[in-house]
């Protein structure tokens, strides 16, 4: 039996779908809904789940410590750990997954050529908070970096400008992730919130040749340098808060977007200034305090552990001489006598700036870094080194999870300490969570109960191979007129448009076919195909619901070649991005596969 439904909530950043089956050679029969087991989800108690990295005095990743080594305390208290699970990262030498034969042309297959690492990685690229020239520094870096990968190491480079874009989604492909970097390289992106290094050296001789003057005895001149310094700290403030809040958004939206992939998620944020206050005790001390607080949350309960990394690397201190445009500006304002006053002041006041400047984007970092359960790293070159170690300690480490003898459910903020009972290692692990109000459990408990293949379907996801799958797309022939019905659920989809068929052959490995009269095996399974543009907005998508009864000659006939089964769906012309997804209820397993569109040896006559 095939049923279908529209997607009117799938507009945005998170998704997760299920999968239909047996349209060609194997028959759905009649509708068996009855006779198929369901999934059901309780949840009877709240469980917090903590990733552990455990590094030695030289910053390498510990891997093997048991179970009993480890003790977890909320708010000072122990608490029984429930569950643990070492991940030890790509094992040295393992021998990768067979790679698949070579596949047809137009055919892709969700098999992966190396057995994933358990953890996913995401570059952000931060041109926002980031001069020019330090950006070119962090695309050479990650170039470095991507160019020695190791196999089953998944990573997608998201940009932050005046809003967060995907740059390239999920991949272990060291070339499409290059290529990537190489794209965004070539069309750099200024910050309008960001002051340059020309701007700010402008706006500070202006005040210094005002400020000369006034040190001749002119009154007027020493108010008009302080209501000029007044505005640019009020204007500096402005832009500040304003990155400040497009940040946050960002932040929240990556790990809304990361929640529904399983496991650790590694943010490595290459960034010149990260001014969050998030060092501030109280509302009073920073006007975005409450967003911070909210922002950590999300980023933790995505188990987002985030790495910041300094983009300008090991800045020397500045040096004043005495051909600096404020000092030779008061020398031409007939204040030569002086000019060495002034430098050792200008000079002073410049450094010292620029070390508290410092201090607190470092202190940010670090308490960033501290409460996510990542790392800082700043005052020092070689990014490339840095992000290499990062990601392979961020692929070593221990997943606990507890249920807190304190029952409250009142939204306070409660503490995390992790220790090791011997040896002399340093931990990284998220700090603090918040307690679900009941609201908010039932929310949660309804969303998930909704649409558990919902947050695999998003732009840019890695695939997930629970259920395995090839799946062949190409234009049908001959392509239907601009007036005929739409394939897809998106009724405002306007022509020009290309129909493509989707073929797919799904193993039968993972899939719950359960026995029933005379050797009949019967499940349920939805599938689901949704078109992305570029930046993640859906331009099409449809979702079916498939009984499935497979007699037993069919049965051996599927375990060899997989069930077939066929869908199409219109697709606007440009760079779109389908993803396909497969989920089966019963066993609780997906698969998906993103291809780019159109495909290379598309033919030009395909497209209307």
């Amino acid at each position: 039996m095939l049923r279908s439904r529209s997607l009117p909530s799938w507009v945005i950043l998170s998704a997760f779908f299920p999968i239909p089956i047996f349209a060609q050679s194997l028959q759905a029969e009649g509708p068996k809904d009855a006779g198929v087991p369901s999934a059901t989800f309780r949840v009877n108690a709240r469980s917090v789940v903590v990733d552990v990295v455990v590094t030695d005095k030289n910053n390498k990743a510990v891997t093997g410590l048991p179970r009993e080594d480890f003790q977890v305390f909320e708010d000072g208290k122990p608490q029984a750990i429930t569950f643990f699970e070492p991940h030890a990262g790509a094992a040295p030498g393992a021998a990768p997954i067979q790679p698949p034969p070579p596949l047809p042309p137009n055919t892709f297959t969700n098999i992966p050529r190396a057995l994933p690492v358990d953890a996913v990685n995401v570059l952000l690229m931060d041109a926002l908070n980031t001069p020019m020239e330090d950006q070119m520094v962090v695309h050479k870096e990650m170039v470095r970096y991507l160019a020695t990968i190791p196999p089953g190491v998944r990573i997608a480079v998201f940009l932050l400008s005046n809003r967060l874009r995907i740059v390239q989604g999920f991949t272990e492909d060291s070339s499409a992730l290059r290529a990537a970097i190489a794209r965004s390289a070539a069309n750099p992106e200024m910050s309008a919130l960001l002051s340059t290094a020309a701007e700010t050296n402008l706006t500070t001789t202006a005040v210094s040749m005002i400020a000369s003057t006034a040190q001749q005895g002119d009154a007027q001149a020493a108010d008009a340098a302080k209501a000029l310094q007044d505005f640019m700290d009020q204007e500096r403030q402005t832009e500040t808060n304003a990155r400040t809040g497009i940040t946050l958004d960002a932040l929240q939206q990556i790990a809304r977007y990361l929640a529904g992939v399983p496991g650790r998620k590694n943010l490595v944020w290459f960034a010149s200034s990260i001014r969050l206050c998030i060092t501030a005790k109280e509302t009073n001390d920073c006007p975005y305090y409450e967003k911070v607080k909210e922002t950590e949350s999300l980023l933790a309960n995505a188990q987002v552990s985030v790495y910041p990394i300094e983009a300008s690397g090991l800045a020397p201190d500045p040096i004043v001489d005495a051909s600096a445009p404020p000092i030779t500006a008061a020398v031409s304002a007939g204040c030569a006598g002086c000019q060495g006053q002034l430098a050792t002041r200008y000079q002073t006041d410049t450094m010292q700036t620029g070390i508290d400047v410092r201090n607190l984007n470092h202190a940010t970092m670090e308490q960033l870094a501290r409460d996510t359960g990542g790392r800082a790293i700043y005052n020092q070159n070689g990014l490339k080194e840095a992000l290499t170690e990062d990601i392979d300690n961020g692929a070593r480490y221990y997943t606990i999870a507890y249920s807190p003898k304190n029952l409250s459910e009142k939204g306070k903020e409660r503490r995390i300490e992790v220790k090791l009972v011997s040896g002399k290692y340093n931990l990284a692990y998220r700090r603090s969570y918040l307690e679900d109000t009941p609201k908010q459990r039932r929310a949660a408990e309804a969303a998930t109960v909704k649409d558990p293949l919902r947050p695999l379907m998003d732009r840019g996801m890695p695939n997930f191979t629970e259920l395995r799958y090839q799946t062949r797309i190409v234009p049908v022939h001959p392509q239907p007129a601009a007036s005929a019905a739409r394939a897809g659920d998106n009724s405002a989809l306007k022509a020009p448009f290309t129909r493509y068929g989707v073929d797919f052959q799904l193993a039968t490995d993972g899939l719950n076919l359960f026995p029933g009269p005379n050797g009949v095996r019967q499940g349920k399974i939805e599938v689901a195909l949704v078109a992305y543009d570029h930046d993640g907005k859906p331009l099409n998508w449809m979702v079916h619901f498939i009984g499935l009864v497979v007699r037993p000659e069919q049965y051996e006939m599927a375990q060899k070649s997989g069930i077939p089964f066929h869908l199409d769906i219109d697709v606007p012309p440009g760079e779109v991005y389908l993803r396909t997804g497969i989920f089966d209820a019963a066993s609780s397993k997906a698969g998906t596969l993103e291809i780019a569109l159109p495909l290379a040896s598309e033919p030009a006559a395909a497209r209307p």
